[in-house]
């Protein structure tokens, strides 16, 4: 049995800070489209109506960078495979807004902050 599966599902979220960068991840497990936009709001930040359609998710996941550069990760399940991907893409807007473009001179770079999110997201989702 894998980690994730490990995990007991649950809704629940949590922040995660890039920490080197001044941006923050919300990583959302099983919440429903009106729970996340609610949790969003309540940190102040006001959602605008194109931000509110790209947080709707109809799959497993979904991942969006928001205009103030935070990213939000949104998982209906506990695969693996799915974290996976949403984190990738998680990492691809981060780097984009820092205009690191993927390359193989900046592949390590890639990898090193796809390692430190899936870290921090598994161990803030064991607690």
């Amino acid at each position: 049995m894998g980690v994730l599966e490990k995990i007991i599902f649950m809704k629940k979220h949590f922040i995660i800070s890039w920490e080197i960068y001044p941006f923050d991840v919300m990583v959302s497990i099983g919440e429903r489209h009106e729970e996340i936009v609610k949790n969003i709001e309540k940190s102040s930040y006001k959602l605008d109506d194109e931000e509110k359609e790209k947080l709707w998710m109809n799959g497993n996941g979904r991942t969006i960078m928001l205009r103030g550069g935070q990213t939000i990760i949104r998982l209906d399940t506990k695969d693996f495979a799915t974290l996976s991907h949403e984190v990738f893409h998680a990492v691809f807007f981060l780097m984009d807004k820092i205009k690191i473009q993927l390359t193989s001179e900046s592949e390590e770079a890639f990898a090193y902050a796809i390692q430190f999110l899936t870290n921090k997201i598994i161990e803030k989702w064991k607690k």
